[in-house]
């Protein structure tokens, strides 16, 4: 089934892969074969009108939304997020390989790349791939070309990511400065994500390592007097709050933790990881919301809650 040339197989993989979940385990939830899930997201079979409506309330959408005729839903559960933000850390990598082959060459990236503990699967392979190639003499172009097609083989939500790399690596081979590589890799990112390339609330740009910025947060006063509800979750352990986390969208936490105390945010901030940690600090600081805001999310969060209570 297709709306507006938008599969709803590619939308139903979105979703699940928001919730971090597995085939095997929607089908479980919707009680369902996992080879049924992956005819649909394959776009080998459609869900017939029970099961729509049976997906449209687990994922906490409408059938619109689940059919394509409208990415709300998807952005607002982080899916398009996380791809970004695996591209802008990637992106402050490659400007730290930028530096290092000004400072000591280009044969120190496969040093440098060896201890790399990012996401992105390409990027160890591109480098090494790269500076291999060239100690064979060959030219950068057509090392650049082969790359190219080498990204076009990834995943589709990987695959912008594997063209930026192969760009910025080209740039970083023609000695480009640091400001030109910069500007390529947000034109990837997008406008949206430009100001987090630049810096953002970073742990590298404000000299906070990530306990001195979660600790920052601690005397944090509550919104107001209503939005309290948050507070008896300080005493729950790591496993249920990121059971909560793993469900919530960027979106939703932001507006809840903007109206709980200090000792919330420390419970909830210690349990995200360190890529997306200073982006979620970053977009508290520029939050401008309402309380019925705060306590629509903090809502939310209490649902999460009981059933990460009950896991």
């Amino acid at each position: 089934m297709e709306y507006c040339g938008i599969a709803m197989g590619g939308k139903i993989y979105s979703l699940r892969s928001a919730k971090g979940l597995t085939q095997e385990q929607l089908a479980e939830v919707l009680c369902i074969s996992p080879a049924a899930v992956s005819k649909w997201e394959r776009n080998l079979a459609t869900p017939g009108l029970e099961m729509l409506c049976a997906l449209a309330d687990f994922f906490d959408c409408t059938i619109d939304e689940l059919a394509g005729r409208t990415d709300r839903k998807l952005e607002q559960m982080g899916c398009y997020d996380r791809e970004r933000l695996r591209m802008a850390e990637t992106a402050k990598e490659l400007l730290a390989l930028s530096e290092l082959s000004r400072q000591k060459g280009l044969l120190a990236l496969e040093d440098k790349i060896a201890e790399y503990k990012g996401e992105s699967r390409f990027l160890p392979f591109a480098v090494n791939f790269f500076i291999r190639s060239l100690c064979r003499q060959l030219e950068p172009a057509r090392i650049a070309g082969w790359l190219e097609h080498y990204a076009e083989t990834l995943p589709e939500q990987e695959r912008m990511e594997g063209h930026m790399i192969t760009r910025l690596l080209g740039m970083i081979v023609s000695g480009e400065q640091a400001e030109l590589l910069r500007e390529e890799a947000a034109s990837y990112i997008g406008i949206g994500y430009r100001e987090k390339l630049d810096g953002g609330r970073d742990f590298v740009r404000t000299g906070l390592s990530r306990e001195e910025l979660i600790e920052s947060c601690r005397a944090k006063p509550l919104f107001s007097d209503r939005t309290s509800l948050l507070e008896e979750l300080t005493s729950l352990g790591d496993f249920e709050i990121q059971v909560i986390l793993r469900n919530l969208d960027n979106a939703t936490l932001t507006a809840a933790l903007c109206g709980a105390s200090g000792g919330v945010l420390v419970r909830f901030l210690s349990n995200l990881s360190d890529r997306l940690l200073p982006f979620i600090c970053e977009d508290m600081d520029s939050w401008q919301g309402t309380e019925e805001e705060i306590l629509k999310a903090q809502r939310r969060i209490l649902e999460l809650s009981s059933r990460a209570a009950q896991e």
